[in-house]
């Protein structure tokens, strides 16, 4: 790795040098330009930027406070001046020395031309709820995945980061919450330059622009995939101005966010443990005088107060290297981009390095043809402990404090047990730096594309490609010897699972094409734009595994190198196709009165031939009130417009034909009570009749524009109805077989989002702030009858998958008061937990359980607050979640589970002289009074408000900057994740859902950074 980066360094210093003696060649015919640059008012600009075009050379500068600036450039060459908020000028110089300019001003957001399906159009024009960021938004944060960029910028889509793992960081991508209970799931399509593809594939820095289509009047036009939205990205395009090379470089000083606290004196660990089992109602486990080797010990070495998680956890160093160059000529432009991210995790074991190329081009082969094509390229190597970062964090956690993780005779072999009462989990340091598995994964997404200007207005579009992905991941598990910490005899092999070499195979692949006519005319006052195309799509996934043992040693890691006693192996494919037809009408009268209609006809193989066909229409209006001339007194007006659509959306990832009667193999049958013979078995019922799974949505909006394009404010109300969800049927257990997959469902999300927008500037000092919030109430419909699931409870009239359980109202403090209490379902002890009687029958039974909110936030927001002085730049999001609710349990919640050091809260548990505690009498994994109730007791409040991203930057200004070819050089601070306010116990609020407490946490991250553009 080492020589790879030193090769690339020397590769970028050589581009460096090269396009430098350039940059020199070029500057001997050039001439000193000079100039002012006003606004309409006479007043100067500082910041605006000036670029030399027209020449084949890049070179740029800024005006001063004074507006005044100063640049080389060849005398027959052309300068562009552009600042936000202001019309970019264009001016070719004609041997002039001395040239000013006047800038004037203009609505940008309204006139931007946004991406939507097949398409693009002008932000006034839509009708839809769409919200859109672009490159200069989304990059004033550094990450490693581009879905992170897209957290608290765009109403209505929720970001939910569930891990800090390298490569796997599990980010949960929802639009307008959660649509459906199928296993249709709920991520939303990603379209990539008109493609499906995968976002985490891709370079942060490859994106120049991203959409997100959330209403059904949007998303129509994409049918059947689009029912939990559509998020359309973009990627780099080149410009037509000659060379532009661009690197930037990225150290990041990375820790875990939080950590629980644990208590690691072993004395004081080993007496709370006794005092946790007597309360349980076992046996006490720790004899005193083993208890005292610790309390009167002078060597520490062998009798240590070990904190694993300080073992175990890290602070690492990641880099990000992006080398992008771009350009144009005689009507051709291109883009490459090159990417490497080294990403170490901050827990021991955990590595990850991602390589991407990026390549766009596109071509006028005349006035009526244009061709292009986009490649993206992904290679990623991941490296992680084979039962991945929930087992290790637990492995940690679950250690003892009285011993650590090699024995402590300096031999450096690997403790087995340190602690010869209680059993602990496997040692986490000699599964980290033995047993690895590697995931080394291929992608590439591809496409060409044709558009001919057939006639005035009706152009004709081609375009095709194909997604593939090969991952092999490699799962050894070598022979690994443990010693007894106090003796330093050998003990027993570390615990891997089945010892051998596992080694799967997977490889996707995906060709789409479509092909569409587009006819777009004004009228006079009457403009008319029809769109009408075909669509092909296939998908097929094929595995192959194998697996081997008995291996010579731990350094021959291939299948071929092990023995055939005990091998095997299996494979196997599944494929699916669409077909599809789609069309869209825009309409508008004067910029004024605007229509929309999309419809989309899907035929897909996963339904029975009869079914096979969805039908998928939508129909949005908007009206440009603003315009009206009763409001052109409305000085302070800039536009406003209101909204409204309603349409229909499907879903069609249900598994692969269900509507299909299947035998399973492997069935063994007796006959002639003398033999066993191999057959097959029915396992599950089919309706062969199933059909759509459809979501409707209806949606109003608002888009105001006040202050003289200063404030703007976007706001939406919806109805997000789905039904005939795709769900398996209930069926009693009698039957023998599973229930088959009907049409069976219905949920509705009612929501709110806001976006408020403010941008301003007095004299050199620039600055803005927006707002996002967001909230939707979600109901279960229709189901059937009702199911509880341990702590859920899936109800019509309910949210679905609501928090039921029984709810804590205190501890008890002694016998009378049990006595005096309900019956319990437990034999409650003093210091156990006295739970609510909510039907008042005295018995404290299932029919106690109640109703609890948290299933989903009551709503989530986002600030994001920025400004700018002469060359200082700043940047600044929090990010925020209310009225979420996880239900956690184990280790690092718990304690004891699995002999887990209790956190440092449990000193103040209760006990008979602490009875105002508010933690129950401490207890081990398993007493039943506490851990066999579903209670309140273990459901946590997860709100939190989080700073997640600061930046700091700074744009260089030098004569000798512009000498050496170097339009622009930036360096910045930035920080991640660097508080949290939260009453979320110990670890990171931000993760996906209920379940286990411990989770891979969060990172925080200080990085240091610089871009340089020649």
């Amino acid at each position: 790795m080492k020589k790879r980066i030193r090769a690339l360094s020397t590769w970028l210093l050589l581009l460096s040098c090269l396009f430098i003696q350039a940059a020199y060649g070029q500057t001997s015919q050039n001439i000193t330009v000079t100039g002012q640059v006003k606004d309409g008012k006479g007043t100067p600009l500082p910041g605006v930027t000036v670029v030399v075009t027209g020449s084949g050379q890049q070179t740029g500068a800024q005006t001063d406070a004074t507006g005044h600036y100063r640049i080389s450039a060849p005398a027959n060459s052309t300068l562009q001046f552009s600042f936000v908020g202001y019309a970019t000028n264009t001016m070719p110089l004609n041997g002039r020395q001395q040239l000013d300019i006047t800038l004037t001003e203009t609505a940008t957001a309204l006139n931007d031309v946004i991406v939507v399906g097949y398409g693009t159009q002008k932000k006034i024009n839509l009708t839809g709820a769409v919200v859109t960021a672009n490159a200069d938004v989304l990059n004033k944060r550094v990450v490693t995945s581009p879905a992170s960029l897209l957290q608290g910028r765009l109403p209505g889509l929720s970001v939910t980061e569930n891990s800090g793992e390298p490569g796997n960081e599990g980010i949960s991508l929802k639009v307008r919450g959660v649509g459906t209970f199928s296993g249709a799931g709920t991520d939303p399509l990603v379209i990539i330059d008109g493609i499906p593809g995968n976002l985490e594939a891709i370079n942060p820095n490859d994106i120049s622009s991203v959409s997100v289509l959330k209403d059904a009047a949007s998303a129509a036009i994409y049918g059947a995939r689009a029912a939990n939205g559509v998020i359309l990205v973009t990627t780099k395009k080149g410009g037509g101005n000659g060379f532009h090379l661009e690197y930037s470089y990225n150290m990041g000083i990375t820790s875990a966010t939080r950590l629980p606290k644990l208590i690691t004196n072993s004395v004081e660990y080993m007496e709370l443990y006794n005092t946790a089992l007597e309360h349980s109602g076992q046996a006490r486990a720790y004899p005193v005088d083993f208890i005292n080797q610790y309390r009167d010990a002078t060597d520490k070495t062998k009798f240590p107060d070990v904190n694993w998680l300080d073992v175990v956890f890290r602070t690492v160093y990641t880099q990000n290297h992006y080398l992008n160059v771009s350009g144009g000529r005689n009507g051709t432009t291109y883009n490459v981009g090159m990417g490497y991210i080294d990403q170490p995790g901050t827990m021991l074991g955990f590595d990850f390095k991602k390589y991407t190329l990026q390549f766009n081009i596109n071509s006028e082969v005349n006035k009526r043809v244009t061709f292009g094509a986009n490649v993206n390229f992904n290679y990623g190597d991941r490296r992680y402990p084979r039962q991945g970062s929930q087992d290790q964090f637990l492995a940690a956690l679950s250690q003892a404090p009285m011993y650590g993780p090699v024995v402590p005779d300096g031999s450096g072999h690997y403790t087995y047990r340190g602690d010869p009462y209680v059993y602990h989990n496997k040692n986490p340091v000699a599964i980290a730096e033995n047993v690895q598995a590697t995931d080394r994964s291929y992608y590439v997404q591809s496409n060409l594309f044709v558009n001919v200007k057939l006639l005035d207005g009706l152009t004709w579009e081609t375009r095709g490609g194909f997604n593939f992905s090969f991952e092999q991941v490699k799962d050894f598990r070598p022979v690994v010897p443990q010693y007894d910490w106090f003796t330093g005899a050998f003990a027993t092999y570390l615990d891997v699972g089945e010892k051998g070499l596992q080694v799967n195979n997977n490889n996707t692949i995906y060709p789409i094409l479509y092909t569409q006519l587009t006819y777009d005319k004004q009228l006079g006052q009457h403009h008319i734009k029809l769109l009408g195309g075909a669509q092909e799509e296939y998908y097929r996934a094929d595995n192959l595994e194998g697996y081997r043992r008995d291996f010579p040693n731990n350094d021959l890691r291939e299948l071929h190198a092990a023995g055939t006693d005990g091998q095997s192996t299996d494979g196997s494919a599944y494929e699916w196709a669409l077909r599809s037809f789609y069309g869209r009408l825009n309409y508008d009268y004067h910029d004024k009165y605007l229509f929309e209609a999309n419809m989309r006809y899907d035929g897909s193989s996963r339904f029975a031939n009869d079914t096979r066909w969805g039908f998928f229409p939508s129909f949005s209006a908007g009206w440009r009130i603003g315009q009206e001339a009763f409001l052109q007194s409305a000085n302070w007006l800039d536009d406003l417009k209101l909204r409204a659509s309603w349409g229909k959306l499907g879903n069609q990832n249900i598994g692969n034909y269900p509507y299909q009667n299947v035998l399973q193999l492997g069935a063994n049958y007796p006959l002639d009570n003398s033999a066993v013979y191999l057959g097959t078995k029915r396992q599950n019922l089919v309706d062969a009749n199933i059909r759509w799974e459809t979501t409707r949505v209806f949606d109003i909006g608002v888009d105001i524009t006040v202050l003289n394009n200063r404030l703007t404010l976007n706001a939406d109300w919806y109805n997000k109805k789905t039904y005939d969800i795709l769900r398996t049927a209930q069926v009693p257990g009698w039957l023998g077989l599973n229930g088959p997959v009907i049409n069976g469902g219905t949920m509705r999300n009612i929501g709110w989002e806001f976006g408020l927008q403010y941008q301003d500037k007095i004299g050199e000092f620039a600055y803005g702030a927006g707002i996002n919030f967001q909230t939707f109430k979600n109901e279960l419909i229709k189901f059937g009858a009702r199911e509880i699931d341990n702590n859920v409870i899936r109800e019509e009239g309910h949210p679905y998958n609501t928090y039921y359980v029984y709810q804590v109202e205190g501890i008890f403090q002694s016998d009378e008061d049990i006595r005096n209490s309900p019956v319990q379902a437990f034999n409650p002890k003093p210091g156990d937990l006295k739970f609510k009687d909510i039907n008042g029958d005295k018995l404290i039974d299932a029919k106690d359980r109640t109703y609890v909110d948290g299933a989903y936030p009551s709503y989530s927001y986002s600030l994001n607050l920025n400004a700018s002085y002469k060359h200082f730049d700043l940047a600044a999001m929090f990010y925020g979640v209310e009225g979420q609710k996880f239900y956690v349990t184990g280790w690092g919640i718990e304690p004891f589970t699995q002999s887990t050091p209790p956190t440092e809260e449990w000193r103040n548990a209760w006990t008979p002289q602490n009875t105002g505690a508010t933690l129950p009498a401490i207890y081990v994994q398993g007493y039943g009074p506490i851990s066999g109730v579903a209670s309140t007791y273990l459901l946590r409040d997860a709100s939190f408000l989080r700073l997640k991203n600061v930046q700091l930057g700074y744009n260089l200004q030098a004569p000798w900057l512009q000498r050496a070819g170097i339009s622009n050089l930036r360096v910045y601070f930035a920080g991640d994740n660097l508080f949290t306010i939260t009453n979320y116990p110990s670890l990171d609020p931000e993760r996906g859902g209920s379940g286990n407490f411990v989770n891979y946490p969060q990172n925080r991250i200080y990085s240091f950074g610089a871009r340089v553009t020649f």
